[in-house]
């Protein structure tokens, strides 16, 4: 497996749980005006959660369906929960460096809830992943500055590896 990959997917959890170490849980669980009433807790719910079905379909052998997944509520307000769960798949990356060929389910029919079948490979899900987890990062940053400025976030928190190249690269000129 590219190390890159890895070492992005290693940081981003890191960031999530200092993220978890370093909120109270109140912030954390509130309902925010700025999240259409949604909380910092379900926004890393949602991120762990796809961590997860990549994890389950890899070790079983199952397709990767990000459809169908089990909402887990109490991770929305138990922070131990949330850093566990975010623990158990830092372990799980450091155990699996091996690509594998996996079958993505996915549905874009409104209608008839037809789902189709796609190849995949653990190398394309993870990058996916750090997509997927930048996205929600960064609303979850745009939370935390406007709403509870005091918790410091790593500089880097939600923001597209290529922003962070393309920023370097003006401040280099």
């Amino acid at each position: 497996m590219q190390k890159q990959i890895v070492s992005a997917n290693l940081e981003i959890l890191r960031q999530l749980i200092h993220l978890c170490e370093n909120i109270h849980v109140s912030h954390y669980s509130m309902k925010l005006d700025l999240l259409s009433k949604n909380t910092i807790g379900k926004h890393l719910r949602h991120i762990i959660e796809f961590y997860d079905i990549l994890i389950e379909a890899s070790e079983e052998d199952k397709p990767v369906s990000y459809d169908n997944r089990t909402h887990c509520s109490e991770t929305e307000t138990n922070l131990a929960l949330a850093i566990q769960r975010l623990n158990r798949a830092r372990t799980w990356f450091k155990i699996n460096m091996e690509s594998k060929a996996l079958e993505l389910i996915v549905s874009y029919d409104n209608v008839q809830k037809k789902s189709v079948s796609v190849p995949t490979n653990l190398e394309r899900e993870l990058i996916y992943n750090i997509e997927h987890a930048i996205h929600h990062m960064a609303i979850i940053r745009i939370a935390i500055q406007k709403e509870f400025p005091e918790i410091k976030l790593d500089k880097h928190f939600g923001i597209a590896y290529s922003t962070i190249r393309y920023r370097d690269d003006l401040c280099a000129h």
